[in-house]
């Protein structure tokens, strides 16, 4: 197990022993695309007729985000870049990798569209092997003609080169609804250094969502179900994919999904209306499907502490717009971004539902024109979820007991512009410890990103050992443990809690996390 940050966010009970009077809010990114999506125009000759935006990637060195995109010329598809220093405003670095109409000045990569997944690496500790890429269908041959599936390596994201070829170029690496049967199961590290979510199907003919591990980002664990339809959703629901940090990284102890819910049309019947046009131009297939196609596709926050077992929040984390707007159709948003002392959340969004219906629903399919692009909106650090007083009296969280040993220090994450944070200590037998009662907190009446807690102006808990083992001379000094409670007054809200040093909070037992 990693030990972690010291941090622990309010999303899940992990770290709470008893709410009175307070509740947990899910609070919302602040679209800044509401109107219309960000200004990135496909109006290159080589972007002409197809172009297609992908999940935005954060090089943490840096500071810098980049977008790919895949542009299709009529007989090639290839891969672009794009770069931002500010999210907002995007750019076309000149590479001069790939020649075409006679000219390489252009923003094309050396690398083919048909990857699984595109990483800046922060685990990697060679600048040679920083950003990383293995394939989600077969881009390479053996000698005797059999498909290859290849991985590559870069320094910056624009040139690419290719891993040597070995187990990982004869794995299956498809990870969409059709996945092949022998590409599920196997055993599961929770705390793998890289780990990819995506879309299989399910035995119902409905999509869920799987995930895979890989301790080198080249060879993969199998497939397996950790997100399924349960009683708490409306019946056809089925999630199409998730937005997540590829690093398997965790905030606060919570690993943080974007869950793609795909809200079906339980009436639609299994004939596709113009088959010819819903396939597209080039394209074909059948003119009947069991598998549902229409319907909205919305973004859920759902948490996790192992990766496997996942708490979901029902209601949209970043609304679709309003009928006619350019995101009401479908939004898919990716994983988070730390950036200037905000969440970021990128997302792919469109005016029309899946199988490309209006508001109208008298209006063939297509028939609107299609409106998609990328867009953006913001939160707060640890802004998730809020616990917040349920009434007009002040709301009580009691935190699970944790070491004390020799002291240390308590800052939180709240917004009490608005209102009061109250705390104090306890022994974890719930008695207030004296000179850290709660008449004795110095309260917080302020919007602090990171606040400190004290008493009298003295900060964090003094180191308490030596006194309580006077009283208890039969426990060893780190077996004495305190608690912390907050008093959450009308108007304030508590997003999180880090304790230093982060040690206290953990078990000394260390835990073997693979499962089979």
């Amino acid at each position: 197990m990693k030990i972690p940050s010291g941090k622990q966010l309010f999303i899940d009970d992990y770290f709470i022993e008893s709410l009175d009077g307070a509740r947990r809010v899910l609070n919302k990114p602040q679209k800044r695309t509401p109107d219309e999506p960000l200004p990135i125009h496909f109006d290159r000759p080589w972007e002409a007729r197809f172009a297609q935006p992908g999940r935005v990637i954060y090089d943490e060195r840096n500071r810098r985000f980049r977008l790919y995109y895949r542009i299709w010329t009529g007989d090639q598809t290839l891969l672009c870049a794009l770069d931002s220093s500010d999210g907002l405003n995007w750019e076309r670095p000149e590479l001069g990798l790939v020649e075409i109409d006679g000219s390489t000045r252009n923003n094309i990569t050396n690398a083919p569209t048909q990857s699984l997944s595109t990483i800046w690496d922060p685990h990697e500790q060679d600048e040679t092997y920083r950003w990383k890429q293995i394939d989600n269908q077969p881009t390479g041959r053996s000698p005797a003609g059999e498909p290859r599936w290849l991985a590559r390596y870069s320094q910056d994201g624009y040139r690419w080169h290719l891993y040597p070829d070995s187990a990982h170029s004869s794995q299956k690496m498809l990870f969409n609804f059709g996945s092949p049967a022998k590409t599920f199961g196997g055993v599961l590290d929770p705390d793998a250094p890289y780990i990819h979510y995506s879309q299989r199907g399910s035995n119902r003919r409905t999509r869920v969502l799987g995930r895979r591990d890989s301790q080198d980002f080249l060879n993969w664990s199998g497939l397996r179900t950790v997100i399924d339809q349960d009683l708490l959703d409306p019946p056809g629901t089925e999630f199409y994919a998730a937005g997540f940090d590829p690093a398997n990284r965790a905030d606060g102890g919570l690993r943080i999904l974007m869950l793609h819910t795909f809200l079906t049309d339980l009436t639609e019947p299994y004939g596709i209306a113009e088959p010819d046009q819903y396939w597209g131009a080039g394209e074909s297939g059948s003119a009947a499907l069991p598998a549902r196609i229409d319907g909205f596709v919305e973004t859920q926050l759902a948490v996790s502490r192992d990766t496997l077992s996942w708490k979901r929040f029902r209601e949209p984390f970043i609304p679709r717009g309003e009928a006619g707007a350019w995101d009401w159709g479908m939004v898919y948003t990716d994983g988070p971004i730390l950036h200037d002392n905000q969440l970021w959340f990128f997302y792919m969004a469109g005016n029309l539902t899946h199988n490309g219906y209006t508001a109208q629903p008298w209006q063939k399919p297509y028939t609107t024109p299609t409106r998609r692009g990328k867009g953006v909106a913001v939160l707060r650090p640890d802004g998730y979820v809020s616990v917040e007083a349920a009434s007009y009296a002040p709301g009580i969280l009691t935190t699970h007991r944790f070491r004390q040993e020799h002291g240390g220090q308590i800052r939180v994450n709240v917004d009490a512009s608005a209102g009061e944070l109250r705390y104090e200590l306890l022994e974890d037998t719930g008695e207030p410890i004296p000179g850290c009662a709660l008449a004795d907190c110095d309260p917080i009446r302020a919007d602090a990103l990171d606040g400190v807690l004290s008493w009298h102006g003295r900060p964090g808990w003094p180191p308490l050992a030596e006194s309580r083992r006077a009283r208890y001379p039969a426990l060893a000094q780190s077996e004495f443990y305190l608690k912390i409670r907050f008093y959450v007054a009308p108007g304030t809200k508590l997003y999180s809690v880090t304790i230093d040093p982060p040690e206290v909070t953990v078990w000394h037992a260390r835990i073997k996390s693979r499962l089979d």
